[in-house]
């Protein structure tokens, strides 16, 4: 009996599914350069073919992870604007560090991912694409929080939140990433203040 649509439907998203935690594993394991198209199939469980079927091969399924990722940031970003603004920094520095809690081989993969720069340049889209939404909402939370240089100082929060992170990334278990998010929170809000 042939499959309904819907089930044609939900086999294609099922497979699709697989592609990118099987990619994500892969890419983070052995790295982006040393995975093949061919590797990230077999680990899926799908022939090599069907991976074209879904993605623009490797640099597709990259550039997919990333914008799954950029899904979650925003989602982080949503949860800290709605907290009152005198907590809204505070929420978004722990927002931040519970994606890459939540997320760690894809954010071990982005830190390394941004050192390789072919991969920068097959990303330049997503990744500006990021790094002006993350911008345009640090500058409106220190705004409203009193910023007199909203623009400088959304590129400083951002460069000490992104550095955390990696750091966290790079070294989960000898990184005391809470600690630091709240001496992050603490300076900001003193800066701020003043």
């Amino acid at each position: 009996m042939p499959k309904t649509a819907d089930q044609n439907e939900t086999l294609r998203a099922t497979t699709r599914a697989k592609l990118l935690a099987a990619a994500l594993s892969r890419f983070a394991r052995d790295g982006y350069a040393q995975s093949s198209v061919k590797s990230v199939a077999a680990d899926a469980g799908v022939a090599t073919g069907l991976l074209y079927s879904h993605f623009d091969g490797k640099e597709g399924l990259l550039r997919e992870l990333f914008e799954e990722s950029m899904h979650d940031v925003r989602a982080s970003f949503s949860v800290a604007e709605s907290v009152a603004p005198p907590d809204r920094l505070a929420a978004l520095v722990r927002a931040s560090v519970a994606v890459v809690r939540e997320h760690l081989d894809f954010w071990r993969l982005c830190y390394a991912a941004r050192t390789q720069p072919a991969v920068l340049a097959a990303l330049a889209p997503v990744l500006d694409e990021w790094t002006t939404s993350i911008l345009s909402t640090l500058r409106g939370f220190l705004a409203a929080q009193g910023s007199l240089d909203p623009e400088v100082d959304a590129r400083v929060l951002f460069a000490q939140i992104d550095g955390m992170c990696q750091h966290f990334a790079l070294h989960p278990d000898g990184y005391p990433v809470d600690a630091v998010a709240e001496r992050v929170i603490a300076r900001w809000t003193t800066a701020i203040v003043l």
